[in-house]
């Protein structure tokens, strides 16, 4: 078997691989980059797009499935192999696909047309994400996805035991010393503790999925007294967990019930926090919404990556927000423990020491 690097490579502004196998051959996530105006989609050729039987989509995000329009355009005849969420997520149509639900539970292996084995987990990040691991005749390779095990709300299968020739881990946070969760979770607290007590209310850009619900429940816990408003998106999406349980640690389950979350209001700000589902604060309602909320005082904390050339960015440089991490990816320290609890004969971590040298791997 071959694997291609054919994202940026292996980096979180574009994740996409191809593994050409000896009667199978798959793509493995098909991210898009907006920020990179003629390089936005995956450096797959296309003989490779043409010949693939699969797309594997770990999770929704854009930067992990937003060029799957780029791939039926340019030939993919293949079928996409997502989980429920994901598919639900998704903001175009694909044709016919496979849902990993259907075809096994999790770490029980099935097999697809060609002879590809297949085994599946949760990985934490957000609903429907999740890792994989492939084999064909002998040979393996593992891809953990957007995977941590310190997830707040969302279930996580460990990736313990599992072996493979080739793996691809996931190290975004790459060198990063990293704090732990309760340190994170101390730093965001305190900073809104502080706008609180002052009268300013406090601006949350989060992604669509994932990890806003789980700084939601912080918050909720750490303030359980004030308001909390969000955008039809994030209400949304916290209402629909109840029905996919699944994906949400056992433990969380009756705590989001107790969550109480508010409509953003359209003619005044109130003190609170707010909950904006747009990482990089794109749109222009987005973008509204931030001026008003600074207009009187308030903070805009962004707690993930902030993309280069994007409003988020240039609002974090002009000291008009700041960033106060809270993590949902692997630092290396992270990504090395994942390595000690299996047996992989060769890593590929991405923003580490580890990170690929060649464009391609044969194994």
């Amino acid at each position: 078997m071959k694997l291609y690097l054919t994202g940026d490579p292996c980096t979180q502004e574009r994740h996409c691989y191809y593994v050409e196998g000896n009667n199978v051959s798959f793509i493995v996530d098909c991210g898009f980059q907006r920020r990179y105006p003629g390089d936005e989609v995956p450096h797959l050729t296309d003989s490779q797009i043409r010949s693939a039987s699969y797309l594997f989509l770990s999770h929704s995000h854009e930067n992990q499935s937003g060029a799957l329009p780029y791939l039926y355009a340019n030939g993919f005849t293949g079928r996409v192999v997502l989980t429920t969420e994901t598919a639900r997520q998704m903001s175009f149509p694909m044709d016919d696909p496979l849902i990993l639900e259907a075809l096994n539970v999790p770490y029980e292996p099935f097999f697809l047309p060609g002879g590809l084995e297949v085994i599946w987990g949760r990985s934490g990040h957000c609903s429907g994400s999740v890792w994989l691991r492939f084999e064909e005749k002998g040979h393996s390779i593992f891809f953990s996805g957007d995977f941590y095990r310190s997830a707040r709300v969302h279930a996580c299968d460990p990736i313990v035991g599992q072996t493979a020739d080739l793996a691809v881990l996931d190290c975004d946070y790459g060198l990063e010393a990293g704090n732990s969760r309760d340190d994170q979770v101390a730093s965001l607290t305190s900073v809104v503790s502080d706008a609180l007590s002052d009268g300013r209310p406090i601006l949350l850009p989060v992604p669509k999925f994932g990890r806003g619900i789980g700084i939601l429940t912080y918050l909720c816990e750490s303030f359980p007294h004030t308001d909390i408003f969000a955008d039809t998106h994030f209400i949304t999406e916290l209402g629909h967990l109840d029905a996919s349980a699944f994906w949400v640690r056992l433990d969380f389950q009756d705590t989001l019930d107790a969550v109480y979350v508010r409509s953003i209001p359209e003619d005044f700000i109130a003190l609170g926090i707010y909950f904006l589902s747009d990482p990089q604060v794109d749109s222009p309602s987005s973008l509204q919404l931030a001026q008003r909320i600074m207009a009187c005082g308030g903070r805009v904390i962004f707690t993930g990556t902030v993309e280069p050339n994007s409003r988020a960015s240039l609002m974090l440089h002009s000291g008009q927000a700041e960033l106060i991490r809270y993590s949902v990816h692997c630092t290396q320290a992270d990504m090395l423990k994942i390595a000690a609890q299996n047996r992989f004969r060769k890593i590929i971590a991405y923003n580490s020491d580890y990170a690929p040298e060649l464009p391609f791997y044969e194994f």
